[in-house]
């Protein structure tokens, strides 16, 4: 596969999952990700509950593709590889606090003089301005804060957590997106620029949809589990023997649709559901209404019947239902990786396609230092120079 990126070199100073994400994203897009580690190694090394062979699935999975220097870029000593490095980039990616670099001359301002042609990525928890910039931020921490966590979850269970670290992604993605558009321009100008993103900035967008119905008419939508605060009936429902979720109000004719599938065609004519704004304000109604009906017969059976009628609907799959799924054996959603120690490693895909053919990974992640001899030659240095940084403790080049 022709890669976009090819001959990109990226310079990784991130750690944990929103930085990792990025990085590893533009490097299955081709570019060159050369992951800066200060020995010890990165935390995600250690962290996580499984491993295999003695090495962390956490870090395999956000860490393929790269090649790892290890390099204390915050010691004196090492001032001159890691300014090399940043000359021989062409983009820069990491996620410190706002202003955490620049004692150690690695801010955009000090980054951007010494090579204005460098595009410069930044992500944090808050945003880089504002009186929250400072503070570190985790995913979780940010789901509450950006008001993620007030529309998930029921009355009975108060709010929940969304399961997977969809603001670490998120603002990953973001700062991909960013960093491509600003090489586009980079082409036509020949200037770089700075791209920033935070996981609260991306909570709040990925919230616009909510925040349109709350910024026009001032009413918070609060906990509706698996509800819709726009929309009726929209969400998950019980049956005799789990749960369906449909999609039964994308349109008045989807309702009509809806209640044909489910045999209720009295409930057209039920005043209290006779338009979408009727059911969303009679929710508790429509859905226990609904409910009677679903509970006397199995999800698959429901889902047949909404099926033939054109009704989006599902029901709740597993994370090893969904990675076993013919859908996903399709898409080739999970990769097998050659690794040198392990045989293979099986991760999820990148979520894109070219051309109709899914992306690969390149490369399993690197063991600590696997590439500081080969990187800092590239970019001009002597092999006596690299063993000095080797003996001042400052590198590991093994």
């Amino acid at each position: 596969m022709n890669r976009p990126l090819a001959g990109l070199r990226l310079l990784d100073l991130t750690r944990f999952v929103s930085g990792s994400w990025a990085t590893a994203a533009l490097g299955t897009l081709g570019a060159d990700v050369i992951r800066v580690e200060v020995p010890p190694g990165d935390p995600y090394r250690e962290q996580g509950t499984e491993r295999i062979a003695g090495r962390s699935a956490l870090f395999l999975s956000l860490n393929q593709g790269k090649r790892s220097v290890a390099l204390d870029f915050r010691s004196p000593i090492a001032q001159g590889a890691i300014g090399r490095l940043i000359e021989a980039s062409d983009m820069l990616v990491e996620n410190s606090r706002p202003g955490a670099l620049a004692r150690h001359g690695l801010d955009w301002e000090t980054v951007h003089e010494r090579n204005p042609a460098l595009v410069y990525g930044s992500i944090s928890g808050y945003g880089d301005v504002g009186p929250d910039a400072a503070k570190g931020g985790f995913d979780l921490i940010l789901q509450a804060e950006s008001g993620l966590m007030s529309v998930t979850g029921e009355p009975r269970s108060g709010p929940v957590k969304v399961g997977a670290p969809v603001l670490d992604v998120g603002a990953g993605l973001s700062c991909a997106l960013g960093l491509v558009a600003a090489h586009v321009e980079r082409l036509r100008t020949g200037i770089g620029r700075r791209v920033s993103s935070s996981l609260f900035e991306f909570g709040l967008g990925s919230l616009s949809t909510l925040a349109a119905g709350y910024l026009a008419g001032g009413e918070l939508p609060g906990l509706l589990g698996t509800h819709s605060p726009t929309f009726a009936p929209y969400g998950g429902f019980r049956t005799s023997d789990g749960w369906v979720v449909m999609a039964g109000a994308g349109s008045e004719e989807m309702w009509q649709r809806c209640c044909r599938a489910l045999r209720v065609p009295e409930l057209l004519d039920d005043e209290r559901f006779r338009d979408n704004a009727a059911r969303v304000s009679n929710r508790d109604e429509l859905t226990e209404r609904l409910e009677v009906v679903l509970t006397s017969d199995t999800t698959d059976h429901w889902l047949k019947l909404l099926a033939a009628e054109g009704v989006p609907a599902a029901d709740v799959k597993d994370l090893a239902q969904a990675l076993g799924s013919d859908q996903a054996a399709a898409l080739g959603s999970v990769q097998e990786v050659p690794h040198p120690d392990l045989g293979v490693v099986r991760l999820v895909a990148p979520p894109l396609r070219f051309d109709g053919l899914a992306v690969t990974y390149t490369r399993p992640a690197p063991e600590l230092g696997a590439d500081t001899r080969s990187v800092l030659v590239e970019v001009g240095m002597t092999p006596m120079e690299i063993d000095g940084l080797v003996e001042a403790g400052v590198a590991v080049a093994p």
